[in-house]
């Protein structure tokens, strides 16, 4: 769909200024004449800091995708180019060839440490999201931290109305959410979820597989919860203060036995295992809406991360970091057909670390970490970071068929003491009535993975990985209805983590900067707007991801290497009460680095460990996972309620995610078994959402 630049402060006067010409021209309207009577005078006012506090048209069609429980972050798996990195298990959603560390979150302008659960489902209540965007690749300069892709989510402000409160039941999760005014300019709503997943998994009893009883005992339940508060004061008529609360937590535990395959494969993990992370963060953002376009923007936040992990006999590994951010921009016209946006960011972070652990030092570019272990070691410390950035955006209207966006981005960090000069370009010409193109291209960086960089166990001396990104886009409206693009990228990688050998004459180091990777791909997406009760879309994407070891000049396929992926959605409105969707998935196999025999655990005699092939030299099976989904909304007692009801994988699909060596004690080497680590089965979902 074509897009023109906005220009929001005229809006008002175009209005007044209609409505006006409307009324003169009736003919009922009383004006003053020869006889000098004056019957009315209409005066139109309006609030530049009106509450954004709708939810867009866009992300209302990602809360109803079939399968996803109402949550519109996880709509970005329906996407082309994104897929889960851990499988249905869960686990973060990798971009377009790009691990998913690459990434960065940002919720209302600010980053945010992590916006999914472990398991895969999004930290925000569905009630609360106002609009939400993915940038895939060559994004704008106000984003910084990422050389894979940004996922941008702007909760919505509070209505001013009467009190009101919602309630959230499913077979997944429960919420409450309340919501309303204290004066007439002021308004709140706090939300706060749980799982129930811990409902399936009582305490205390020992797991089940296809074989029998496992060896692993559920000794704390897997419950995650997350919260969402906001205060708005409406200050005048120009505006707006905003205070925001944020947060979300998961935690699980099990008893790992040596009856086990994880305690018979690794004896160091037989033991308690416990899992506890959780985020709780502050914001206070102040917004100006001034003439002629001119918009102020100042945002503070504050952020507190905490990770504790136990298991084996002693082992533990305990994180906690507090987070300082302060965001500051400036929009304005200026010369001609120019709007100018001038911002800068800085970033403090104090991270407090300690841990008795076993090091393995691999990446997710090893064939086998377990060749990478190292000796048990302690260590206490500190890691402060402080990054400051300025950037600007000129976007320029060039012509009525032309619009050039100039960015730049310059930012220094003092802990690997680099500093970076992105340049960032956009663009678009409005070819017809009906086409758009659109090229971009921009460069990138983020800070390197924490644990490669720590004093014992990593190389404080590491570099930023780095990134160049190109774009170029077609949008055709094919009528009013019907419209369709087709995108093609491609990225250049460099200064990776690479994992040292223990032969090299740097392996004290243990990490180097000599892994190097390439990202491209074609993206085709068919999309319909709704009418006659129903809307979807449907993608296609093609895509080839590698990695290149810089010291051995060895290129290998990268393990989310994704080829082909498919995706449909479609939703259908019966009617006033019902409306049904369905989403299918279907993708090419992820790479993976095949077991070709076992040997010998050199440090737990009469264990194996498995040996490992080639270095993604294989591919899983093919995925596919089809989701339908009813909801049905009625009243009760002048309340209004939705039922949902779901069918996850309705088609059963056995989606493999990897293979692994699966142990009973009665293996040799030259016997085994290996095994498929299987995705979600056949699972039925109930919904119940009451607003009273």
């Amino acid at each position: 769909m074509k897009t023109h630049l906005a220009i929001p402060n005229k809006i008002g006067f175009i209005a007044t200024f209609a409505l006006l010409t409307l009324i003169l021209s009736s003919p009922s309207y009383a004006n003053t004449d020869n006889t000098g009577d004056i019957t009315e005078i209409i005066v139109v006012e309006g609030k530049r800091n009106q509450a954004n506090s709708e939810v867009t048209v866009e992300t209302e069609k990602l809360l109803n995708i079939a399968g996803l429980d109402h949550d519109p972050l996880s709509s970005v798996y329906s996407m082309p180019g994104v897929v889960y990195a851990g499988g249905d298990s869960g686990g973060q959603p990798a971009i377009r060839g790009s691990s998913p560390d690459d990434n960065a979150f940002y919720i209302d302008d600010m980053p945010s440490g992590y916006i999914f659960h472990l398991f895969g489902d999004s930290i925000f209540n569905e009630n609360i999201v106002r609009d939400f965007s993915l940038y895939p690749a060559a994004f704008g300069s106000q984003y910084g931290n990422a050389t894979g892709g940004v996922f941008d989510v702007q909760l919505r402000d509070p209505r001013n109305q009467e009190f009101s409160t919602t309630l959230d039941l499913s077979l997944l999760k429960t919420g409450i959410m309340v919501e309303g005014g204290v004066t007439e300019d002021q308004a709140f709503y706090f939300s706060y979820r749980r799982s129930l997943i811990h409902l399936f998994l009582p305490e205390g009893e020992e797991l089940e597989d296809d074989d029998g009883k496992n060896g692993l005992t559920v000794i704390k339940a897997p419950v995650s919860d997350d919260y969402q508060g906001k205060y708005q004061w409406l200050v005048g008529d120009n505006h707006k203060l905003t205070f925001t609360v944020t947060g979300a937590s998961d935690v699980g535990g099990l008893n790992i036995s040596e009856t086990s395959e994880a305690g018979r494969v690794d004896p160091d993990a037989i033991g308690d295992l416990k899992i506890k992370s959780q985020f709780d963060s502050q914001g206070l953002s102040w917004q100006y809406y001034g003439d002629d376009q001119k918009i102020m923007h100042l945002t503070f936040g504050h952020t507190i991360e905490k990770t504790r992990e136990s298991y084996g006999q002693g082992q533990f590994i305990k994180v906690e970091t507090e987070k300082y951010d302060s965001r500051f921009l400036v929009q304005i016209d200026w010369l001609t057909a120019h709007k100018l946006i001038v911002g800068a960011d800085f970033n403090y972070s104090k991270t407090d670390y300690s841990f008795d652990a076993i090091p393995y030092y691999c990446t997710d570019h090893d064939a086998d970490c377990d060749s990478r272990k190292g000796t048990r070691i302690q260590d206490k410390d500190t890691l402060t970071s402080q990054t400051t950035a300025i950037y600007f955006n000129d976007i320029w209207a060039l012509a009525d068929d032309w619009s050039l966006d100039m960015g730049l981005r310059a930012e220094y960090n003092d802990y690997t003491e680099q500093r970076f000069v992105h340049p960032r370009v956009s663009l678009n010409w409005f070819a017809s009535e009906n086409l758009t193109i659109k090229t971009k291209a921009g460069t990138y960086s983020r800070f390197p993975d924490v644990d490669t960089v720590l004093r014992k166990i990593g190389n404080p001396k590491l570099k930023s990985p780095k990134a160049k990104h190109y774009a170029l886009g077609f949008e055709y409206d094919i009528n009013d209805i019907w419209q369709t693009s087709v995108d093609l990228y491609y990225k250049d990688l460099g200064d990776m983590a690479r994992s040292l050998d223990n032969n090299d004459v740097n392996a004290h180091l243990h990490y180097s900067n000599d892994l190097s990777g390439t990202a491209q791909g074609l993206e085709w997406v068919v999309t319909r707007d709704k009418q006659d009760g129903w809307y979807g879309w449907a993608s296609i994407s093609w895509s080839k991801s590698d990695r290149t070891d810089d010291f051995t000049k060895t290129t290998t396929e990268y393990y989310l290497d994704t080829p082909l992926l498919a995706n449909l959605v479609g939703n259908y409105q019966l009617n006033d009460k019902w409306d049904f969707g369905l989403r299918l998935t279907i993708r090419s196999g992820a790479k993976y680095t095949p077991i070709i025999g076992l040997h010998n655990n050199p440090d737990h005699m009469g264990h194996y460990l498995p040996t490992y092939g080639e270095l993604n030299a294989k591919t899983l099976p093919i995925y596919h996972r089809l989701d339908i989904q009813a909801n049905y909304k009625t009243h009760y007692y002048g309340n209004n309620v939705e039922w949902s009801f779901a069918l996850l994988n309705a088609l059963n699909n056995d989606n493999i995610s990897g293979y692994y060596f699966a142990p009973n004690g009665k293996e040799t080497l030259s016997d085994y078994k290996i095994e498929g680590e299987k995705g979600l089965e056949m699972f039925p979902s109930i919904g119940l959402k009451v607003q009273f």
